[in-house]
């Protein structure tokens, strides 16, 4: 599809994309990603009917900037060079980070990766690859390994209990770190837009946001659930440096998508977390 067919805001929004993307540093990682994998329509379910060149741009942004948040996550491991890493994707749709993540630390940083998602679609898309992947709700994961680092991209939003998620796999047995992206909010709100709208039509999990929190409120459920922030940093989707349209940039995206992501890597941190007695096991 070619950039004629898309709609004047998306023209503005797909500018808007590539000027933060320069502007982050994100620019070659974008045209490595797009080496890596050519072809991203179709990942998710919910993409499938309006993926377009602006679809395209924007979920390259994020994924690059998720991206560079997994190679620092795995640099900060202080794994020795050849040393093997387990790395699970808790709501992972179609294996493709997983699979940028092994061709970018190549071959002398081999990886094992496991997917998980409740959804059948996703579970066959990352099979296909072959990929491992367990088909379960993130709050029932149980994995009886030691896994070096999780990672979980737009997912804790949709959660109906983030905190118990968060809470058992601060439990594990092994040393595991966490690397979440959630949408960016400056104010906390309940989504539930489904609701809002009154619509009857049925929804799946991954079509909806339940929490959509700001990062001190997030931080405030991260050290409730037994975890404190190592590493954090936000993804805008719009220019930023010397740009005096910036607020104008900030709000029409808040208003119409998101203004940005928030990337944090969390390690454990239980001192806060054991004193409430009443966890559901």
């Amino acid at each position: 599809m070619e950039s004629k067919d898309l709609t004047w805001k998306e023209r503005i929004r797909r500018r808007s994309l590539e000027a933060a993307q320069r502007e982050q540093g994100l620019a070659d990682l974008v045209r490595r990603l797009r080496e890596i994998v050519p072809d991203i329509a179709g990942q998710e379910s919910s993409e499938e009917k309006v993926f377009n060149p602006y679809w395209e741009v924007k979920r390259r942004g994020l994924q690059a900037f998720q991206c560079r948040e997994m190679l620092a996550a795995v640099d900060a491991l202080g794994r020795a060079p050849g040393a093997g890493l387990t790395v699970v994707d808790i709501g992972d749709s179609a294996g493709t980070h997983l699979l940028y993540l092994k061709t970018l630390l190549g071959p002398a940083r081999p990886v094992e990766t496991v997917s998980v998602n409740l959804d059948p679609r996703a579970i066959a898309k990352i099979q296909a690859r072959g990929m491992k992947a367990v088909l379960c709700r993130a709050e029932d994961l149980r994995l009886d390994r030691p896994v070096d680092l999780f990672v979980s991209f737009e997912m804790l939003e949709h959660l109906h209990n983030p905190a118990l998620f968060l809470r058992r796999l601060a439990c594990r047995d092994d040393q595991s770190r966490l690397l979440l992206t959630v949408p960016y909010r400056r104010r906390s709100q309940v989504g539930l837009h489904h609701v809002r709208r009154n619509d009857l039509n049925t929804v799946h999990a991954e079509e909806e946001h339940v929490f959509e929190l700001s990062p001190g409120d997030w931080t405030l459920l991260f050290r409730h659930a037994g975890w404190r922030v190592a590493r954090s940093a936000t993804y805008r989707q719009y220019p930023r440096r010397w740009n005096p349209a910036a607020p104008l940039w900030a709000w029409w995206w808040n208003r119409s998508d998101f203004e940005g992501f928030w990337a944090v890597l969390l390690e454990r941190d239980r001192s806060l977390s054991d004193r409430y007695v009443d966890w559901e096991k």
